[in-house]
Parts: C-alpha cells; sequence; structure tokens
C-alpha cells in the first residue's frame, strides 16, 4: 500500500509545479519595456526606406467641406492656390496700412484747415501798373506838395503822372485794393469804386478822366483841377504808414 501511496504524492508534486511554471510565464510577459529598449526600436524602424521618411501632401477642398479633392488634382494647381492664400492676406495688409496712411494725412489736412489759427494767405501787391511804379519807396513822401512845386515849375504833365501813381500806390499798399500789373485805367477805376468809399472813389475818377484826355486824347491839361487834385491829395488818401 506504501507504493501508490507515493505515486500518487509525485504526482501531486510534479502537477503543482506545472501550475507554478505556467503562472509565472504571463507575469513575464506583462513587463513593460524600457525607454531605451523603445528608442532602439524607434531608430531600427527608421532605417527602413519604407518607414524612416516624412512628407507632406497638399491638398484642395472646400472651406466648409471636409472631403478631400479629386486624388488626381495637379501638384501645380494645390500650389498655386496655396499661393494665393498666402499673398491674399499680404495685399490686404498692404491696402489697409495704404487706406490707413491717406486717412491720416486727411484728417491732417481737414483739421488744420479748420483751425481758427489758419488765414488766408493774401495775394501778394503788384509793384507795377502797366509801366508806372506804383512802390511806395518809388514816391516822395508828400505826393501833394511835391505834385504843387512841379506844377508851379511849369511841368503840368509830370504833376499829373505823380498824382496818378500816388493814387494807384495808395489804393493797392494803403487800402488793399486789389489792382493787377494789366489793369487798364478803367478797370482800376471800377476796382477802386468797388473797394473804396464814395469820397475817394470821386477823387479817383476825376483824376483818371483828366489822366485819360491827357494821355489818349492829347488835350491840353488844365492847371486849376490839377492843383485841386494836388492839395486834397493827403487828406484824402492819408499818407503812407
Amino acid at each position: 500500500m506504501r507504493s501508490p501511496l507515493k505515486l500518487a504524492a509525485a504526482m501531486l508534486l510534479v502537477g503543482c509545479g506545472m501550475l507554478r511554471a505556467a503562472s509565472s510565464e504571463p507575469a513575464a510577459a506583462a513587463v513593460a519595456p524600457s525607454r531605451e529598449e523603445i528608442q532602439a526600436a524607434v531608430a531600427k524602424l527608421r532605417l527602413d526606406p519604407n518607414l524612416g521618411h516624412e512628407r507632406h501632401t497638399r491638398t484642395l477642398r472646400w472651406v466648409d467641406s471636409k472631403s478631400p479633392p479629386p486624388a488626381d488634382t495637379p501638384r501645380w494647381l494645390v500650389g498655386l492656390f496655396y499661393y494665393l492664400s498666402r499673398a491674399g492676406s499680404l495685399v490686404i495688409w498692404i491696402a489697409g496700412a495704404i487706406v490707413a496712411a491717406i486717412a491720416i494725412v486727411w484728417s491732417f489736412r481737414f483739421l488744420r484747415a479748420r483751425s481758427p489759427d489758419t488765414k488766408t494767405a493774401r495775394p501778394r501787391p503788384v509793384s507795377h501798373v502797366g509801366e508806372l511804379d506804383i512802390r511806395p519807396d518809388s514816391l516822395p513822401e508828400d505826393v501833394g506838395a511835391t505834385a504843387l512845386e512841379l506844377l508851379n515849375a511849369g511841368r503840368v504833365r509830370e504833376a499829373l503822372s505823380l498824382l496818378y501813381r500816388g493814387a494807384l500806390s495808395r489804393a493797392v499798399h494803403g487800402f488793399g485794393v486789389s489792382i493787377q500789373e494789366s489793369h487798364t485805367e478803367g478797370e482800376a477805376l471800377r476796382v477802386v469804386v468797388a473797394g473804396l468809399d464814395v469820397t475817394r472813389a470821386d477823387y479817383f475818377r476825376e483824376l483818371v478822366g483828366l489822366w485819360q484826355a491827357a494821355v489818349y486824347a492829347g488835350q491840353p491839361i488844365p492847371i486849376a483841377p490839377v492843383a485841386a487834385l494836388s492839395s486834397q491829395f493827403a487828406a484824402t488818401l492819408g499818407t503812407p504808414a
């Protein structure tokens, strides 16, 4: 009876050993690989010409659509649309900068034009009317008195010319009347009548009448009216500032 018992015990020990060996294999398989092992495996895969390279592929598709374009789309067409999309944003930025610059310049000019300190530039007074020099520096300080001296010396035409030059000079440089260099006697008279008061306008009208009669009509110059205009010059047209 002892030999069967020994055989059964031996078989039980062998079965337990097999169960223990079988249970140790899954435990060994469940151990995670180390970082070095993973890097070595990745490096090995990269050596494979079919797996070791990255490739970028551009495709066309509608903005609101997730479906890819046809597989036979030419690469140059894809590149063209890609370039246009990048260039379009640059054009928008440049156009925006130009519009902003124009707006700044326009605002600056508009504000400067509306500024109360801005003064309208007045045209520069002329120095000659026809061939007559009407600059204040070219005339004597007392035009009327000098004209009387010329008249007493028998130089009637020169006295009348001095009075006419002096009247033009006072109208332009003293009262701001815009007589132009090309104005005739009649045009100058119209501007003076429109810009001066009645007394000065009448004085200028009588003086121009005498001047036109002497220069264009060749009539003799009466001494009395020239003497009266010489005496009234300072009181009517004033003295230069």
